[in-house]
């Protein structure tokens, strides 16, 4: 019995060193958390990492959150292969074009190619407006990796400084409930 309670104290001991160091290894600039269909509280939010993308429709580049500055941004991670996200599109593509000027809808697409991105808007028929930034995230480099995303379709409600300031998961939340989160960081 003691070889075994030894054998098992020498596991644990493992386990716990090699998820301190893999923790240490992590990105340093990740977005903790925000709570599900609740505003951040205002001590509580934090700036979003920084972080490059190349919009796909015409290979112009957007640093986050620096070029954001003074907009709304509405961050969506999705893929065409997600049912609530295929749902969803059409109603964060119709909030942004309500803010043609005041907010940047941001689409990062967790598509296993750009071209099965590029079949999505084709069979939809759609065409990024100036405000629509849609981008293939190649290996989840920014949804995985920066801001911790691992299930689709996810928002998040950034305001003009660069603070996150609320999270949608899912297709759980209202258009209307959006838009006047929306306006209440217009005003």
């Amino acid at each position: 019995m003691k070889p075994n309670f030894i054998i098992l104290i020498v596991v644990i001991l493992a386990a716990m060193g090699s998820a301190f160091y893999f923790q240490s290894k992590s990105p340093s600039k990740v977005i903790n958390y925000a709570p599900i269909d609740t505003e951040v509280p205002k001590y509580e939010r934090q700036i979003i990492a920084d972080f490059t993308i190349t919009r796909h429709s015409d290979q112009r580049v957007l640093n986050m959150p620096d070029d954001a500055r003074g907009k709304v941004v509405l961050l969506n991670f999705w893929a065409s292969w997600c049912g609530p996200c295929v749902t969803e599109f059409p109603l964060l593509v119709s909030i942004a074009e309500k803010y043609p000027e005041q907010l940047i809808f941001l689409g990062l697409s967790s598509d296993m190619s750009v071209g099965a991105m590029e079949n999505f808007f084709k069979k939809i028929g759609y065409e990024p407006k100036a405000n629509e930034w849609m981008v293939h995230d190649a290996q989840g480099s920014i949804t995985n990796g920066v801001f911790q995303t691992f299930m689709l379709p996810e928002t998040l409600l950034i305001d003009q400084k660069g603070y996150m300031v609320k999270k949608y998961v899912g297709l759980d939340w209202l258009e209307e409930d959006m838009i006047q989160d929306i306006e209440n960081l217009l005003k």
